[in-house]
């Protein structure tokens, strides 16, 4: 298979910053080429807007899709993926753009937004999802909902995630959020406490329990 070909009007336009171009690229006949992939990672134009970490961005491209009356609704765009398996939300838990945050969809890995932000670290990211959209996150015990509890490929716990990752502020968020995590095992049996227990960086000694 060939390289996918790269948009240079749209793709030059955001890596420097002239959001205004690249979506004005899109309002007219380019409009046909709105869901292409524009990079080599086969983000789309989507995709690169979340890159911006604003909120304008993606708010003006969804808006172009409302006024050509595309059949398609504004969830099906954003659950378009790039070569890693990752929507338009997971790169926004990535890249800290909360605006654009929701939960459902699953990347390559079996991770949903939540879990990605839970393993790069991103607390706020992660509080804001919980707190701003509780019933896609908790159930009605305050324990996080099993889409969200383990990654699919691995079933790595997304307290795991956090803590392999030397992420502490965020595992202890996640702790704080549903308690019941400690006792969550991996494939092999392990639970994120006893991974913990063996991380000297996790300890002002340097040495594991």
């Amino acid at each position: 298979m060939g390289s996918p070909v790269i948009l240079e009007k749209p793709y030059g336009a955001a890596m420097s910053g002239d959001w205004k171009s690249m979506i004005d690229y899109y309002h007219e006949e380019h409009y046909v080429y709105f869901f292409s992939p524009v990079s080599h990672s086969l983000d789309t134009v989507l995709h690169l807007a979340v890159h911006s970490n604003k909120k304008k961005p993606l708010k003006d491209l969804l808006e172009i899709v409302k006024v050509k009356e595309s059949p398609l609704t504004e969830e099906d765009f954003l659950k378009i993926q790039n070569k890693f398996g990752n929507t338009v939300l997971h790169e926004a838990t990535i890249y800290g753009n909360y605006e654009a945050t929701s939960l459902r969809k699953k990347n390559n890995y079996g991770e949903t937004p939540l879990f990605t932000a839970a393993g790069v670290g991103e607390a706020e990211i992660v509080e804001f999802l919980i707190r701003s959209k509780p019933k896609h996150c908790v159930d009605d015990k305050n324990r996080l909902l099993s889409i969200h509890i383990k990654r699919s490929e691995d079933g790595l716990s997304i307290l795991s995630a956090a803590i392999i990752g030397q992420h502490f502020d965020t595992a202890l968020l996640l702790l704080e959020l549903d308690e019941s995590l400690h006792s969550l095992k991996d494939r092999n049996g392990i639970t994120a406490l006893q991974l913990l227990a063996e991380m000297p960086a996790a300890f002002e000694s340097g040495f594991p329990i």
